[in-house]
């Protein structure tokens, strides 16, 4: 598939169409393994104890941790996922699982409330906005995201607006 009307109908579709889903529980485990991963030695990412000495239930996720993981289970069936492993419908509404090359396009966060391990977590996205550019490869669609991040009492977050590029 490539960009044409028929792909743009099926995102325009998806404008302004709420998807939630609740990615899991956030552990230390994996908030630490994150911390090591980026090269963040902050014990507040890193050591429970000191997280607990400073006032927190348990260590705290680097800023950007949540939008990094796309998600906490074991995924889709491989059937649903694109080339680059993530699962059709869910993270990027209206955008086939394969025909479509996808790319990032850059994020910008808004950090509303720390992460804390122990945390239930839930993610709603939308499609804001769909745009037809032209690229040296051909036609391109710039494709805007809003995902809303949440606890499990409903408290924000996090929110991103995610920029991805199709062709």
């Amino acid at each position: 598939m490539a960009i044409d009307a028929k792909l743009v109908a099926a995102l325009e579709a998806e404008r302004g169409v709420e998807h939630t889903e609740e990615l899991g529980l956030v552990s230390a485990e994996s908030i630490k393994r994150y911390a090591a991963a980026v090269g963040d030695t902050n014990p507040l990412y890193t050591d429970s104890a000191h997280a607990r000495a400073r006032g927190h239930h348990d260590v705290l996720a680097p800023p950007n941790f949540i939008a990094a993981v796309i998600t906490w289970g074991a995924g889709g069936a491989y059937a649903r996922l694109r080339e680059d492993g993530t699962e059709a419908d869910t993270h990027l509404p209206g955008v086939p699982a394969s025909g479509v090359r996808v790319m990032g396009g850059g994020e910008e966060m808004t950090f509303i409330a720390p992460v804390v391990a122990g945390t239930q977590l839930s993610r709603s996205t939308m499609l804001m906005t769909v745009t037809e550019r032209a690229s040296s490869q051909g036609p391109m669609l710039v494709v805007r995201y809003r995902d809303h991040y949440r606890d499990a009492d409903g408290e924000s977050l996090m929110q991103t607006i995610r920029t991805v590029l199709l062709r």
